[in-house]
């Protein structure tokens, strides 16, 4: 859930933005002057410029859908009925279906038999392409002339939190830090 996928017309890429790659930002979503990342100059420039694309509700950028919570739910709901296993199917209904969110694959591959593994893998597989082909279709995306936009290098960004957005450091209250010191605010 810490990043969200999208499919941009204009240049015709699959990207990705990181809900970290906001903390680069000031209200305007600019980048803060009190920030820096190891982003090259260009990755940096077309990744804000996406961001604020996606912000202002850029038509020509997609949102690629998430099953949701109860899509997943669903989803191994119906499989479970093709389990004849009961303990089984008791087990895997506890691990997934029993808890506020349902994560594929969180033991299943580690304490299912491979029989049901594969199933499950096959399954999941075939809807999980269905979906993906009719969000294509109806996106009218071509994959074999779309490509992934990807960042080469890592995406540290670093705050320097003695300054504000704009650069302007922080002046401190007193001194007992930023917060000021005991007797003066007791005062």
């Amino acid at each position: 859930m810490n990043e969200s996928f999208y499919f941009d017309k204009i240049n015709n890429e699959f990207f990705s933005i990181l809900v970290t790659d906001y903390f680069m930002l000031d209200d305007n979503l600019d980048v803060a002057k009190n920030t820096t990342t190891s982003y090259s100059n260009s990755n940096q420039s077309e990744l804000v410029n996406r961001i604020k694309r996606i912000e202002n509700e850029d038509k020509n950028i997609i949102s690629i859908p998430r099953l949701t919570d109860k899509e997943r739910k669903d989803l191994l709901t119906e499989f479970l009925q093709t389990i004849d296993n009961s303990e089984e199917k008791e087990r895997i209904e506890n691990l997934y279906l029993n808890t506020e969110r349902t994560i594929f694959n969180k033991k299943f591959d580690i304490e299912s038999e491979d029989k049901i593994v594969d199933g499950w893998d096959n399954f999941k597989n075939e809807i999980l392409l269905s979906k993906a082909e009719s969000f294509l279709n109806l996106n009218n995306i071509n994959t074999h002339s779309a490509r992934v936009w990807e960042l080469v290098e890592e995406g540290n960004i670093t705050i320097d939190l003695t300054k504000d957005d704009d650069g302007n450091l922080i002046e401190k209250k007193g001194s007992g830090g930023f917060f000021g010191n005991r007797n003066e605010r007791e005062n």
